[in-house]
């Protein structure tokens, strides 16, 4: 079982699933502003404002699981990384990894990755396939809307968030294989560049839609702590 699982997770690394992972650079934009939108306005369970401000880089990433018997998971996704106060231009990635069990069906889940080390970032910033690495899949994050005083905002490379109906939950992403999706990337920019040139700024140009992402990541760096305590989930604000 051991054999075929690792196979399988091989073969999808290799050749990221096509069929779940087609979306252009355009769409990769809108969609993570969507979920940096849907961040900025959550309250009690999120990800904490400091240990967002803190973070070197960012991803994320929408995975579909799909399959019967044999279950896989395919997904796209962006990465920017902070270039002092300002952030990088947008390198596109996907996801892929496979399971063995009775699933039948499928379903999505978001997911943002906060890159903490310099360590995080140089892994991200990698041309081709790079499998999953303790550098690369992470720890559940912290919740709430602020950490509580001395408590460390970074205790690993990478914290993992997953993301549904506007809570942001900290997982565990473990069993992906990552890539550049280099094609993405050339169609967008209308170069042919490595995901580090693109995210060190070797770029001619940055099409509006950039813009419109720089926009939403500067928005949240301004964002002012939230005062007071993180409430009960059995309490409202």
């Amino acid at each position: 079982m051991r054999f075929l699982h690792s196979l399988l997770l091989a073969l999808v690394v290799a050749a990221p699933f096509p069929a779940l992972a087609v979306s252009s650079m355009e769409e990769r934009i809108d969609k993570t502003i969507d979920v940096l939108e849907q961040y900025g306005k959550a309250q009690g369970d999120s990800i904490p404002r400091e240990v967002f401000h803190e973070a070197k880089g960012l991803a994320v990433l929408w995975v579909i699981k799909a399959g019967f018997i044999v279950a896989g998971e395919g997904g796209d996704g962006l990465v920017v990384i902070r270039k002092g106060n300002k952030w990088s231009h947008p390198s596109a990635i996907s996801a892929a990894g496979a399971g063995v069990g009775f699933q039948a069906g499928g379903s999505s889940q978001d997911y943002v990755l906060l890159l903490n080390t310099e360590n995080a970032v140089e892994q991200f910033s990698q041309k081709g396939n790079y499998t999953s690495s303790a550098e690369v899949e992470g720890t559940a994050g912290p919740v709430g809307r602020e950490l509580s005083a001395g408590v460390a905002t970074v205790n690993a490379p990478v914290y993992t968030y997953s993301f549904t109906k506007g809570l942001f939950g900290g997982v565990s992403l473990s069993g992906l294989g990552y890539a550049s999706a280099d094609d993405t990337n050339e169609n967008f920019y209308g170069q042919r560049l490595t995901p580090k040139e693109i995210l060190d700024g070797k770029v001619k140009k940055s099409p509006e839609a950039v813009k419109r992402l720089w926009k939403a990541l500067e928005q949240l760096d301004k964002k002012p702590k939230i005062e007071g305590k993180t409430p009960t989930k059995d309490k409202k604000n």
